[in-house]
């Protein structure tokens, strides 16, 4: 088989009595050579392995061929550990939400409670609110959907696109709240919080990704069917955020399977799943703008009565 030679030929070194001299530190002498490509290479430029020394050019161009062929998960992203680490990073969150609005109430609910006519002041609480819950049942109940449907889709979406879907989802779910609230009603001086936009973003995550991958699907439709008869049922839910958490969270993991980009014979995976970052970037890059309208749209129309 022939081997690379990587720019390498007798001109780098034409005298052949001469010493060898590393290629790319010319004035360094080196009887050491690269076991791929058999060039000299200089303590700086050297790689120890378990096959042998490998200068630095091969070990880079190995590096690529390896990361090329790596095993990608449904979004194209690199599959890491199975240890679903936002996930529990974000039931932290709400744990310490919790205990914090037990702690000190008034510090924490009021500058994290997201209410309608003081979301534009305090832009923040469309996420903060998210992680803060009226009760320990209420609590419980969210983090152990979190934690079910969580551990299953940051494994299979990857932690970044995981990440992303859950706090468009919440976004979303806020901004829902803001839209229809009337500023003419209690509905505007009403505060809203928990992480069930999130948490419904979720669920359609899972039912689209369910679908794309040929999986189970019914059941899907089942839970997502008895938490809106929940929602619609029960006093006090805010049914609003439910909505615009599982409309929005459908429509980013959606836009992310239609526009990423397909692999094919001898496709370089390694830029395809940098392509496809790009896109899922942009596909969550444009959820997050149309809530910025809808907000700035409905602050318009409430500042003009």
């Amino acid at each position: 088989m022939e081997r690379p030679s990587y720019g390498y030929s007798a001109e780098d070194n034409p005298d052949p009595q001469a010493p060898p001299v590393c290629p790319r530190h010319p004035d360094r002498m080196s009887y050491v050579r690269c076991k791929r490509c058999e060039r000299p290479a200089c303590p700086d430029c050297q790689r120890p392995t378990s096959v042998g020394v490998l200068c630095v050019d091969c070990e880079r161009e190995i590096s690529r061929q390896q990361a090329s062929t790596r095993p990608r998960n449904a979004m194209g992203a690199r599959i890491g550990q199975s240890t679903p680490y936002v996930t529990y990073a974000l039931i932290g969150l709400c744990v310490l939400g919790y205990l914090g609005q037990t702690v000190v109430p008034q510090i924490v609910v009021q500058l994290g409670l997201f209410v309608p006519f003081r979301a534009v002041a305090m832009p923040w609480t469309f996420f903060t609110a998210g992680f803060l819950h009226g009760g320990i049942l209420h609590l419980a109940l969210n983090m152990y959907a979190l934690w079910i449907v969580g551990r299953y889709l940051e494994q299979v979406l990857g932690r970044v696109r995981f990440s992303a879907v859950y706090l468009v989802s919440m976004l979303g779910g806020h901004t829902a709240v803001y839209l229809i609230a009337n500023s003419l009603e209690q509905s505007w001086y009403t505060g809203t919080l928990g992480a069930s936009g999130g948490v419904f973003g979720l669920f359609a995550a899972m039912f689209i990704v369910n679908r794309h991958l040929g999986g189970q699907t019914a059941q899907i439709l089942v839970l997502i069917g008895l938490n809106l008869v929940i929602t619609f049922t029960v006093p006090g839910i805010s049914w609003q955020g439910h909505l615009g958490g599982l409309v929005l969270g459908a429509a980013v993991t959606a836009g992310m399977f239609a526009l990423r980009p397909k692999a094919g014979p001898g496709t370089d995976r390694q830029a395809l799943a940098r392509r496809s970052a790009l896109v899922h970037s942009a596909v969550v890059v444009a959820a997050v703008l149309l809530c910025v309208v809808v907000i700035a749209v409905k602050t318009l129309l409430v500042l003009g009565q």
